[in-house]
Formats: structure tokens, sequence, C-alpha cells
């Protein structure tokens, strides 16, 4: 009893101690006033048995259903190993749960709702995938410390909506990542403590980059697909009345080569010379918008998209030198084969840099000091041949994100441009499997972004070594 602290009632073992005592103690008596008689003694330890029995016989008669509704050591037994099983299965539940959580495709995160702010308490894998920022440099973290300012911006507006209004919140956000840009589905729970107040706020988000690329595609697709007919109609149209024009004029310019005074042949030759011009500018014109349907002209090959990105540099900073333009070109990846056109991507990359020349003279404009460079990337990025151009212009509004596109769309005043660079360039990748985007950057200017499908290298090698020499 003295061993044992978890017995139930252990007093009611000291009254029956007291009692076998006092019962032996009785028999003890007897035995002595046998030989010594005492009987006075005898009778006060008898009275004193007699007591502690009635005592303990009061004390046990309401104990005794307390002591029936005990449990058994076998029922005992079974309560431990059911709670053993309980705790296994509990266990391997957690496990379940905590797999399911690391494998999820979808990115988990826990806020904790502090008076200071907001901070991370928890992500699994799939956040790290989505962001590219690693648990061990985030959680436990302010978020104003750990989070892009970019995403921060995008996402605390809706943290505290969340927060306020004690209601879930879905939101739809973009915004540059330490992996790039990305566009991610978020919906966001608010956790409750005791007391009622919104302690936590958990986050389910998912990756539909790629969803709202397909669906601009399919959209841009749509969009040109009446466009192209008509422009295809339109060329034809237009094509036979200017090399009609275009032979007259020759034969004017053959006609007129003897005729008297020279003076009035030399007027009339350079109005020839204008005429012409403007026709082989409209039968430009034509042939571009010939081009906007995208499909490639020619037999289509693998090709080395850094060399012909490089070629188009190469032609594009000698031509913009003499404007005090500076192009980059920074290659990251030392082949990036692709199928297709060399000469339409190299036309395509120059319409690219011609946009970026002429938003960056438009800068130049209103502050003379400004930086005029245009920075060309060439990297592979998950299957595909990434190439930037990069402006330090003043940017697009950004209302006008979906219409650089469109045919014959340009911010420009009437006759300093036709609408027909980006379309061109936005059709040639079209043609080649790939996409152009483009967007502005927090720090000024605008990138666009042309993505191409890679090609094997294996095939490079077999279409240089099929190459006539």
């Amino acid at each position: 009893m003295l061993r044992r602290r978890d017995l139930a009632y252990p007093w009611v073992f000291g009254l029956f101690a007291l009692f076998i005592i006092a019962c032996g103690t009785t028999h003890l008596m007897h035995a002595w006033t046998m030989f010594y008689p005492d009987d006075v003694t005898e009778g006060l330890i008898k009275a004193l048995t007699a007591a502690i029995s009635v005592s303990t016989a009061i004390v046990l008669w309401p104990l005794l259903p307390r002591l029936l509704a005990l449990p058994s050591h076998a029922a005992l037994a079974r309560e431990v190993e059911e709670r053993r099983l309980a705790e296994s299965r509990a266990v391997a539940s957690e496990a379940r749960i905590a797999a399911f959580i690391e494998n999820l495709a979808e990115a988990l995160f826990v806020v904790r709702v502090e008076a200071g702010g907001f901070v991370m308490e928890t992500v699994n894998p799939a956040f790290e995938r989505l962001f590219g920022l690693h648990a061990k440099d985030i959680v436990g973290y302010p978020v104003s410390k750990v989070i892009p300012s970019a995403m921060l911006a995008a996402a605390l507006p809706h943290w505290h909506k969340a927060a306020e209004a004690r209601q879930p919140v879905e939101y739809v956000v973009e915004a540059e990542t330490p992996l790039g840009l990305r566009v991610w589905q978020t919906v966001l729970v608010p956790m409750m403590d005791q007391d009622g107040r919104v302690d936590r706020l958990l986050g389910s988000a998912r990756d539909i980059t790629m969803t709202r690329r397909l669906q601009a595609d399919l959209l841009q697709s749509a969009r040109l697909a009446t466009v192209g007919t008509m422009c295809a109609g339109l060329a034809h149209e237009t094509s036979q009345p200017l090399n009609a024009a275009m032979l007259w004029l020759r034969s004017a310019r053959a006609a007129t080569a003897g005729f008297e005074p020279p003076r009035q042949t030399e007027k009339l030759h350079n109005a020839l010379g204008v005429v012409e011009g403007q026709l082989r500018r409209a039968g430009d014109l034509v042939a571009r918008i010939r081009a906007l349907p995208g499909e490639e002209a020619g037999v289509t090959q693998v090709f080395d998209a850094a060399r012909a990105a490089a070629a188009a540099v190469h032609t594009a900073a000698g031509q913009y030198a003499a404007e005090d333009i500076t192009i980059r070109l920074h290659q990251q990846a030392a082949l990036l084969p692709v199928r297709g056109a060399s000469a339409r991507l190299e036309q395509a990359l120059m319409q690219l840099l011609a946009n970026a020349r002429d938003a960056v003279l438009d800068k130049r404009q209103v502050d003379p000091g400004s930086d005029a460079s245009i920075f060309v990337t060439l990297r592979a990025e998950a299957g595909e041949a990434v190439i930037e151009v990069q402006d330090t212009g003043p940017g697009f509004p950004d209302s006008l994100r979906d219409a650089i596109f469109d045919p014959f769309f340009t911010t420009r005043d009437p006759g300093r441009g036709s609408g027909l660079g980006l379309p061109l360039a936005a059709a040639v990748a079209r043609g080649m499997g790939g996409r152009i985007e483009g967007r502005n950057l927090p720090d000024g200017g605008a990138l666009f972004t042309m993505r191409l499908a890679l090609a094997p290298e294996s095939c490079l090698q077999s279409a240089t070594e099929a190459a006539p020499t």
C-alpha cells in the first residue's frame, strides 16, 4: 500500500489492517489470560476490536457499490489494449495526413495573425516549388521580411480581408516570384481560437500560370482567325494592283530615258522614284500582312535559336549605335535547338528589338539623361527556349496588355508605326509552335518573352551535318 500510490480508497486498507491487528491482539490476550488472568485488559482490547469492526462495517457498507464498480484486471487489460490500438491508429492516420500534405500538388500554407502583422507558420513542399521559397528561410518570420515585395503587395490585401471579415476569401493574383511571373488562385480560410478571434489563416494556392497562357493563346488564335482570313484576302487583292502599278512605273521610266530637256527629265525621274519608293513600301506592308497568319514559309528544320538571336542582336547593335542605344546579350544556354526557319526567327527578333528601340527613344524625349539600353537574354527553361527582350523605356499601359499583339494596333502617332511589328513577331512564334508574352517590369521598362519548344540536340547535329558546305 505504501508503494502503490494509485490505489482506490487507500484508507480502507488501513481500516482492514487495523481490524486484523486488533483481532490478532484479542487472540493473543486470550492466550495470555489463561496463565495470567487479566480480565480488565482483555475486555478493553475486545471492546476496541469491536469498535474497529463496527466502524469498518459502517464505512464499508456505502462503499461496496463503488468498489464493485471498479474495473477488473481483465477489463483494465482490455482498456489498455484498446487505447494502444487507438493510439497506433492515430499515429498512422497522422502519418497518412502528413504524407498527403507533403505530396499534395497544391501549395498549402498557414499564416499566424499577430498584432504587428502576419507570421509565416508552416508551408508544404508544393509551396516551395510554386514560389521558389524555402521553408527554412520563411517559417517563423514576419511575412514582410521574407516574402518578396511584389508577391506580398498582391496577396496582403486579401489576407487582411479574410482576417477582418472572418470569412473565407478566394482570389487570383499575378506577381513576380523568385521563379518568374506566376499566376495563382488561392482559397484563404480564417481559423478561430477559443475566444472566437482569428489567430491563423489557412491558405491553399494553385498555379494557373499555364492555364492562363493557354486561355490567352486560344483567345488570340480565335481573334486572329478572322483577322488572318481578312488579311490574306486583302494582301491578295492589293498585291495585284501594286504589281501592275510597279510594272507601268518601270515602263514609264524606261520610256522617258531620252526626253529633253534634261532638267525636266531629272524632275520626272525624281517623281517616279518617289512613287516607286511608296509602292515598295506598300508592297512591304502587304508582305507583312500576308505573314500574319503565322504559317512558316519554306522548309523548316532544326536550328540554333541562340545563334539566330545573336545574329539579330549584332545587326541591330550596328544600326542603333548611331543613336547611342546599347544592346547587351546575356546567353545562359550554349545551344537552343528549335524547329522552324532561322530567317523568320531573326525577322521576329528584329521586330522586338525595333519595338524596344522606339520605347527607349520615347523615354529619352521626356528624360534626355535616361538610360537607353536593351537587354536580350537567352536561356532554356522547362523544355522551352526562352528569348527575352527587355528595354528601359516607359513601358505600356497595363490595360493594353492583351491588345498590343493585335494587327494594326499601335500606341504611336499616325505615320510612326503600322501596328504590325509585334503581331508579326507573335505570328512567327506561333508558326514555330511557341508564343510571346509582354509585361511591364516593377522597376520600369517592358519585357517581351518569346517561348519556343526545344528540339533534341541530336536533331540539331543531324541538320548541321546534312547542311551543304
